[in-house]
């Protein structure tokens, strides 16, 4: 959950100018590809993972629990090697 919050913080701070979203500013299509690219930089910085082209779907990036799932598990993976 913590990574959640993190990334909804970092949203809502830096990619949101107005009033921040009552749900899930991912599931309400309220950022636009520059912001997606913010967000993946800040995922990258923060979390110290990256992604491959073929992981950058509308499906994985659809909802803030699907970024933070995705992001969790690409941790978890770093962790065992």
């Amino acid at each position: 959950m913590r990574v959640k919050r993190e990334i909804r913080r970092f949203i809502e701070r830096d990619l949101l100018a107005e009033t921040p979203p009552r749900r899930d500013p991912l599931a309400e299509g309220l950022l636009d590809s520059l912001a997606i690219e913010e967000l993946l930089l800040f995922l990258e910085k923060r979390f110290g993972v990256s992604f491959r082209d073929e992981e950058m779907t509308q499906e994985r990036f659809s909802s803030l629990d699907a970024v933070a799932d995705l992001v969790e598990a690409k941790r978890r993976l770093a962790r065992r090697r």
